[in-house]
């Protein structure tokens, strides 16, 4: 049990380990804007870190759900479970981005009154926010994968878009622009690329050979 335990989550908390130390790397980019921009990428990272739990929670309650009906052997269900809970999670980000896109000044200044820095920290805001649909995407196809054993791919597919496709992005346009736009759109290109991997993957697997995890 220990060893099956082992199997699954493994792959899950090195994938989550790992992107969270990669996020360092992408701050060292922001940081040649200078200390504004620092600061402004800061609060922007507090109102993400909150933005983004309501999305985590869908994708883990995906995961249990499918795992229940796939024990049960009802197939169907953990189909439905993906469709559905794609459509709470698109109502929950729109919920979520109208808000705070239009209150993006207003949520920095909790965190910094400097002109400069809410400058910045208004940009990150309202520039990331219409990109969570994509995060809702790969949330909860990487949640449903996970509920039915399948932890490997996601962690390779999230692994490969949030570090390795986000570095090189980095790395080669600070090379070609001065824009900080273009650096910051480094996360949301990688939630793109994420969802569409996802999809493409979930796609062409067959959850019937799943379904003796039960």
């Amino acid at each position: 049990m220990t060893r099956k335990i082992f199997q699954i989550d493994l792959p899950s908390a090195l994938q989550m380990a790992v992107t969270s130390f990669s996020n360092v790397f992408v701050q060292s980019y922001i940081n040649h804007f200078g200390s504004a921009a620092m600061a402004g990428w800061s609060s922007y990272g507090k109102i993400d870190k909150f933005c983004l739990l309501p999305i985590q929670s869908i994708s883990m309650g995906v995961t249990t759900f499918v795992g229940q009906n796939l024990g049960a052997r009802k197939l169907e269900r953990v189909k439905r479970s993906t469709r559905v809970g794609l459509m709470i999670c698109f109502g929950i980000a729109l919920v979520i981005i109208i808000p705070v896109w239009l209150a993006a000044g207003s949520l920095v200044r909790l965190f910094n009154q400097s002109p400069d820095v809410l400058s910045y920290g208004t940009l990150f805001v309202r520039l990331e926010m219409p990109f969570y649909f994509a995060l809702c995407i790969n949330q909860i196809y990487a949640g449903t994968l996970r509920g039915v054993g399948n932890t490997k791919a996601p962690m390779v597919i999230m692994m490969s878009c949030f570090i390795v496709f986000r570095q090189v992005y980095l790395f080669s346009v600070s090379h070609i622009t001065e824009s900080i736009i273009w650096v910051a759109l480094g996360y949301p290109f990688g939630w793109i690329l994420c969802s569409l991997c996802l999809v493409l993957y979930f796609r062409h697997t067959n959850l019937e050979k799943y379904r003796v995890a039960g």
